[in-house]
């Protein structure tokens, strides 16, 4: 028998509000797709012309939005007219303070408790986060404490956190602790260790943990390749670099770090074969080239002895900031060519770059090597009058070196004295190379006798002094520091160099004939004479 036809009866119209969701305004949507700071702050108009910036949720997502873009004066400019602050908007503003003024991330985590707010697994991670660059030990316990008393598992983003915050103030037994509470799976919290150990110098404790890893992704090698440069390690970066890229394949995509380091390590052994091999890498696998690899690019390329294909991949970036000025005024001025150094100066500025306290140590130092005496005079006043910029360390040590280059020795001592602050081992030790150059002797012993007060045993010094007194035939005085050097065993630094074969580094130290194919290179030199 069939059923009766019934005529379905319309829906509750109560019902089918509720159950479907409000039509989201499209200026909150085109929030959402903007791209950089000038469209945000179009948006923000809107926001106020419409009303929307009123209604809760908006003011924290366009809160939130100014601190994707890193613009945090305007992000606490919304922050502090709202009325009352939720979870989202306080946590958008922690994670914004935390990068510009971590102590004021942690001032602002305490008036979220103070006003009754709860925080989430999102409040704990930016909070410990700005412990960690604080170094704020004590903070950092007691926030673990209440991560512990919310009960938060131990598998989350806030126990890598943690891990972080005590590597980072040293504490590699507190991280190790939480390290033993996380599951054996949890790569997160064992790059965090590695990490960890790597910045405090632990390299076989990274390694040890690294080889017991059966699963690693692109933070692991990441980390390790990080921490091998950072910790002076380039040849041993650049291995595991090309053991990682034979590893993964296209299972595990390489992450910008990982090429960045990588490059750094290539530049510092000026390893130009082995640098175009990651440069084809990165091509070869489509990695976008940011700023700031692209940077690291330029800088390999500017270093490793190929100031032309620097300079052709510094004019092909589309995108350029302060650091990738800095970085080819720098390769210029290393390459002697200080007259580009300048012309990039004026181009940056013309342009609407505004230079920083690296820019003009690039510049000065193009002066020094060039002897531009004048030309460093100009733009040391321009950097102080029209940029307000007061000079560094730095900055007085170019100032020095240029005019002891310049055998200008007496404005020299005249620019030292009139330091603002207590001349350092940098003044005194470029002033000390020019008198040994010009045996200037009354000069040369003034800076020994202030580098002895605050380097009473670097070798170096002693030896530069000795090189000094030896030119200009103090025989005496020459013997003394020879004696005082072997007394106390002081180390000096030995001339080294590389050379790049079939894409491996040799290394040639002064005096010492250890490399493995020492006995065929004499044989061969033998020959040649």
């Amino acid at each position: 028998m069939a059923a009766p036809h019934t005529t379905p009866s319309p829906p509750n119209s109560e019902l089918l509000l509720k159950r479907t969701p409000p039509r989201m305004p499209a200026t909150v949507v085109l929030l959402q797709m903007c791209q950089n700071f000038q469209e945000v702050r179009q948006i923000h108009a809107q926001f106020i012309v419409s009303g929307l910036l009123s209604r809760p949720p908006n003011a924290g997502r366009l809160l939130n939005s100014y601190v994707s873009m890193s613009q945090i004066y305007y992000a606490l400019m919304v922050f502090d007219r709202m009325p009352s602050p939720d979870e989202f908007a306080n946590n958008a503003m922690i994670r914004g303070l935390m990068g510009y003024s971590p102590y004021d991330s942690l001032l602002l985590y305490n008036k979220l408790l103070l006003g009754g707010l709860t925080p989430d697994t999102y409040t704990y991670t930016f909070v410990l986060k700005a412990c960690s660059r604080l170094e704020a030990i004590k903070e950092g316990k007691q926030l673990h404490c209440q991560v512990i008393k919310a009960g938060v598992a131990p598998d989350s983003h806030v126990h890598t956190s943690l891990i972080n915050m005590y590597a980072k103030s040293g504490n590699l037994d507190s991280a190790e602790g939480v390290l033993a509470e996380c599951s054996r799976e949890n790569v997160l919290a064992i790059n965090s260790m590695i990490s960890g150990y790597m910045n405090q110098g632990h390299i076989e404790k990274s390694r040890a943990m690294f080889e017991k890893m059966g699963l690693r992704d692109a933070a692991t090698w990441s980390g390790m390749i990080t921490g091998y440069t950072n910790n002076g390690m380039h040849a041993e970066a650049l291995a595991l670099f090309r053991e990682m890229t034979m590893s993964t394949g296209s299972v595990v995509p390489v992450n910008e770090s990982a090429l960045v380091s990588s490059l750094s390590a290539a530049a510092s052994l000026g390893a130009l074969d082995q640098g175009r091999g990651i440069h084809e890498y990165i091509f070869r696998v489509g990695a976008k080239i940011s700023v700031t690899l692209g940077t690291a690019l330029v800088d390999m390329y500017a270093k490793c002895g190929s100031i032309d294909c620097s300079y052709e991949l510094f004019r092909k970036m589309q995108e350029r900031d302060v650091v990738t000025w800095g970085v080819m005024m720098s390769g210029f001025a290393m390459h002697g060519e200080a007259r580009k150094c300048f012309q990039l100066f004026d181009e940056m500025v013309a342009g609407g770059t505004r230079p920083n306290e690296v820019i003009f140590v690039a510049v000065l130092s193009a002066c020094s090597h060039a002897g531009y005496v004048e030309f460093g005079h100009r733009y040391f006043n321009q950097m102080v009058h029209d940029f307000g910029i007061r000079p560094s360390v730095e900055h007085y040590g170019c100032m020095v070196d240029l005019l002891g280059r310049a055998s200008r020795l007496a404005e020299a001592e005249e620019l030292i004295r009139s330091m603002p602050e207590e001349p350092t081992p940098i003044i005194w030790g470029a002033l000390l190379s020019a008198c040994r150059i010009h045996k200037d002797l009354r000069r040369g012993r003034w800076a020994f006798r202030n580098l002895m007060q605050l380097e009473p045993l670097h070798g170096d010094r002693y030896k530069l002094a000795w090189q000094m007194f030896s030119n200009a035939g103090e025989k005496e005085e020459a013997d003394n520091i020879t004696r005082f050097i072997k007394e106390n065993e002081l180390e000096t630094t030995r001339g080294s160099s590389f050379i790049e074969i079939d894409g491996v580094v040799h290394e040639f130290v002064v005096g010492n004939t250890d490399h493995h194919r020492a006995k065929e290179m004499y044989r061969m030199w033998e020959g040649i004479n």
